[in-house]
C-alpha cells in the first residue's frame, strides 16, 4: 500500500476529497491536507523594498508567518509520503501554489505530481488522479511575472502618489477600474440637459402607440447625430399633421430572444448584484462555498461554453422534466479576451435543484445564489420566447409614425413554473433591466400589409416635454462588465479592484447603488494619469494582461518586459517625488518653507518642507469634511486624561470577550451534557 499526501488550498475540501479517493482508490493510503491559500509572499527587501533581483528579474519569497505551523505539519507529512499530489485550485494562482508547495520538498527526493479538477464531485476527482500531470511552469511564470508587475507598479508609483498628494495607493488595474469611473463621474457631473418633445399617438380603442420618428428629409428625431425637436419644431409639426395615416411599409421578422447564457465569473457577479441585490465580495464568498461543498463547477472562469458530457445530461434532463423541444444548444459567444481554460460556471448535478438543496444548505446567501445559477444554466440550454416582431410605418403630412408588435408564438423558457422566491431567476437584458413580458391585449388593430390608411382623430396625438439624461453611473455589477469587454482584470481579480478601491476611500457604494467617486479619488485620479498616464491607460493595461495570458502559453519573454517596465517607471517616479519635496502653499508657522504631504497613520497629513533644517515641526491633516486642521501637542493633563479613557476602553472591551468566552464554553458544556444523557 502507498502513502499518498495530497495538498489542498481550501480546508473546507479535505474530509469530501478525502472520501472520494478512499473509495476510488482502496489500495492507497492517502492524508489529505490543505494550504490554506498562499503559503509565502514577495519579500519585502532590496530596492524599494521591492524583493526582486533587477538583473535577473527574479523574485525572493519568504513563508507567511502566519502559515509556519502549517508548513510544518505539511513538510513533517511529506516526509513519509511515498507521492505527494498537488491539487490546488485549477487556474494560475493555483499552479503557482502547487509549484511553492512542491519547493517545501526540495531536498526529500520525493515523487511530486499535479492535479486539477472543475468540480469536486467524486467522478471528476478520480478522472484527475488517473490522469496526473507535471507542474505547467509557463503558468507558474505568467503568475510570478503579475506578482512583479503588481508590485513594481504599485510600490514605485504608491510612493509617489503618496509624496504628491497625501493618498496611499495605487494599483495596476484599480487605477484603471478608477480612471472609468471618474471620467463617467466627470461626463455626469458635466452633463447639461436638452430639453424636447416626445410626440406620439395613442388610440386606446385600436391599440395603438406610434411615436414620431422620422421628418420629411428622413432623419431621425431626438438624436445626438441629428437634432432634437424644439418648442418651435413641435409647434410646427403639430399644425401639419392631419387625422390620415397612410402605412407605407410593413414587415414581420422571426425573432427568437436568448437572455440566458453559459455564466463567466464577470457574468456571475453582475447577474448577482442586478437579481439578488448582494456585493461582489457577497456573491464571491458565497460561490466558493458552493464550490467547496461540490455543488457548482469551478468559479473563476472567463468561459461562456459547457462540456460536451454535460450538455448531453441537460438535454436528457430537460427531456425528462419539461419537453425535449424546449433544448437548445447554448449561445457560445466570442470573446477574445477570454482564456477559456474552464468549464463556465454551473451546478455539478442538474438533479440538484433548488428544492432539492434546500435542506444542505443553512446559509441563505449560498440558495439563493445557487438558484439563480440553476436556472441560468437551464434557461441558457433552453428556446427563448419567438415569434415574429411586426412593424408597420405610417405617414402623415411627410412625418413618419412607428407602431411595433412583438407576436409571441412559442414562450420557451418563459412558460415555466419556477416558484423562486426572490428574483434569482428573472429574465434581464443588456443593460440589466427587467424584460416585460408582451401582453396579448397589446396587439394593434392593423392589417399585416401595407398601403392602406388610417384616421385617428388629431386629439390623440400626444405632445410630451422631456429632457435627456445624463449617462448612468456604474455599479459594482456594470463595472466588472465594462473592465471584462476591455479585456482589463481577470476573473479573480475583479471583486479585489472594488474591495481596493473602497478601502482607500477612492469610491463608495452601497448594496444595489450606484458607485460614487470621492474626492480623494478624483485627486488620485487627476495626479495618476496627469503623472503615468503611459502605464495605466486602458489599452496599456488591457495589453498588459494580453502578454501574461502569453507568457502563461509559453509564447512570451517575461524578463526584458518587466526590465522595460521598471526602468521606465522608476525614473519617472524619481523625477515626480523630487517635484514633490517643495509645495504650493507658505507654511503658516514660520512662513519660510512650503506645505508638503506627509507620511502619517492618522489619515492625509501635510507638514513643513523646512522640518528637516529649521525644524518647524507645523502639521495639518485632512478632516472628514475635506476642510484642513493643525495638529496640535496635546498638554500633559491632556495625554493623563487620554490614557485613563484607553484604559478604561480596554477594560470594558476585555470584560465583553471574558464574558462571550464564558457563554461559549457554558454552551458548549450543555450540548455535551444533553449528548451523554
Amino acid at each position: 500500500m502507498s502513502k499518498v499526501l495530497v495538498l489542498l488550498e481550501s480546508p473546507a475540501k479535505v474530509a469530501k476529497i478525502q472520501h472520494f479517493l478512499s473509495e476510488g482508490f482502496p489500495e492507497n493510503e492517502y492524508v489529505v491536507m490543505a494550504s490554506g491559500g498562499h503559503i509565502n509572499k514577495i519579500a519585502d527587501k532590496g530596492v524599494a523594498l521591492l524583493g526582486i533581483d533587477l538583473e535577473t528579474m527574479t523574485p525572493t519569497f519568504v513563508n507567511e508567518k502566519t502559515k509556519k505551523e502549517n508548513i510544518s505539519n505539511i513538510k513533517k507529512a511529506g516526509k513519509t509520503a511515498d507521492l505527494i499530489v498537488l491539487a490546488s485550485d485549477p487556474d494560475r494562482e493555483g499552479e503557482a501554489i502547487a509549484w511553492h508547495l512542491a519547493n517545501l520538498f526540495e531536498n526529500m527526493n520525493k515523487e511530486i505530481k499535479r492535479v486539477t479538477f472543475d468540480e469536486i464531485t467524486k467522478n471528476a476527482v478520480i478522472k484527475s488522479f488517473e490522469n496526473m500531470q507535471e507542474i505547467d511552469q509557463d503558468l507558474v511564470n505568467a503568475q510570478t511575472t503579475r506578482q512583479m508587475l503588481d508590485k513594481i507598479i504599485g510600490y514605485l508609483v504608491s510612493k509617489s502618489l503618496q509624496k504628491s498628494t497625501g493618498l496611499m495607493s495605487a494599483g495596476r488595474v484599480q487605477t484603471p477600474a478608477l480612471y472609468i469611473l471618474a471620467e463617467r463621474a466627470k461626463e455626469i457631473n458635466a452633463f447639461v440637459p436638452t430639453p424636447y418633445h416626445k410626440i406620439s399617438v395613442q388610440d386606446d380603442s385600436q391599440k395603438l402607440s406610434m411615436p414620431l420618428f422620422k421628418d420629411k428629409n428622413n432623419s431621425n428625431f431626438n438624436d445626438d447625430k441629428t437634432y432634437w425637436i424644439t418648442d418651435e419644431i413641435a409647434q410646427n409639426i403639430l399644425s401639419e399633421l392631419t387625422e390620415d395615416y397612410k402605412c407605407i411599409d410593413y414587415k414581420a421578422n422571426a425573432f427568437e430572444t436568448r437572455s440566458f447564457s453559459p455564466y463567466s465569473t464577470a457574468n456571475m457577479l453582475v447577474d448577482g448584484f442586478s437579481k439578488l441585490k448582494l456585493s461582489t465580495s457577497q456573491i464571491t464568498v458565497a460561490a466558493q462555498k458552493l464550490y467547496e461543498a461540490g455543488l457548482v463547477t469551478y468559479i473563476r472562469t472567463d468561459s461562456n461554453r459547457y462540456s460536451a458530457d454535460f450538455i448531453n445530461d441537460a438535454k436528457t434532463y430537460i427531456a425528462n422534466r419539461w419537453d425535449e423541444k424546449l433544448y437548445a444548444d447554448p449561445i457560445v459567444k466570442k470573446d477574445n479576451n477570454a482564456q477559456d481554460a474552464h468549464e463556465s460556471i454551473r451546478p455539478t448535478d442538474l438533479k440538484n435543484t433548488p428544492d432539492v438543496i434546500e435542506t444542505q444548505l443553512s446559509d441563505a446567501v449560498q440558495k439563493r445564489l445557487y438558484t439563480m445559477i440553476w436556472w441560468n444554466t437551464i434557461k441558457s440550454l433552453m428556446h427563448g420566447p419567438s415569434g415574429f416582431n411586426h412593424s408597420w410605418v405610417f405617414d402623415n403630412s411627410g412625418y413618419k409614425f412607428k407602431q411595433t408588435y412583438q407576436e409571441v408564438l412559442n414562450p420557451g423558457y418563459q412558460a415555466l413554473k419556477t416558484n423562486t422566491k426572490h428574483d434569482e431567476d428573472i429574465e434581464l437584458d443588456d443593460e440589466s433591466d427587467e424584460v416585460v413580458k408582451t401582453e396579448l391585449d397589446q396587439v394593434p388593430m392593423l392589417a399585416k400589409e401595407k398601403d392602406f390608411v388610417i384616421k385617428i382623430d388629431k386629439s390623440l396625438i400626444k405632445d410630451e416635454t422631456t429632457e435627456t439624461k445624463p449617462p448612468r453611473m456604474y455599479n459594482p455589477g456594470t463595472l466588472i462588465k465594462e473592465l471584462r469587454s476591455l479585456g482589463i482584470g481577470r476573473p479573480s481579480t475583479y471583486n479585489p479592484i472594488l474591495t481596493k478601491l473602497k478601502e482607500r476611500e477612492y469610491v463608495d457604494f452601497e448594496r444595489s447603488k450606484p458607485i460614487e467617486v470621492t474626492n480623494k479619488g478624483f485627486d488620485a485620479e487627476k495626479f495618476l494619469y496627469a503623472n503615468y498616464n503611459d502605464f495605466f491607460n486602458l489599452g496599456y493595461t488591457a495589453d498588459m494582461e494580453a502578454k501574461l495570458d502569453l507568457i502563461s502559453e509559453g509564447k512570451f519573454n517575461n524578463v526584458d518586459w518587466l526590465k522595460e517596465t521598471y526602468a521606465n517607471l522608476s525614473t519617472k517616479v524619481k523625477e515626480e517625488i523630487e517635484k514633490a519635496k517643495t509645495g504650493t502653499e507658505i507654511c503658516p508657522r514660520c512662513h519660510e518653507g512650503t506645505l508638503v504631504f506627509i507620511k502619517t497613520r492618522f489619515g492625509r497629513g501635510r507638514g513643513c518642507s523646512n522640518f528637516t533644517t529649521t525644524k518647524c515641526g507645523y502639521r495639518e491633516y485632512q478632516q472628514p469634511d475635506d476642510t484642513w486642521k493643525e495638529y496640535v501637542e496635546p498638554t500633559p493633563e491632556q495625554r493623563e486624561e487620554n490614557a485613563k479613557k484607553r484604559e478604561e476602553f480596554l477594560a470594558k472591551r476585555k470584560e465583553y470577550w471574558d464574558n462571550r468566552r464564558k457563554a461559549k464554553e457554558e454552551k458548549a458544556a450543555k450540548i455535551k451534557e444533553e449528548k451523554t444523557k
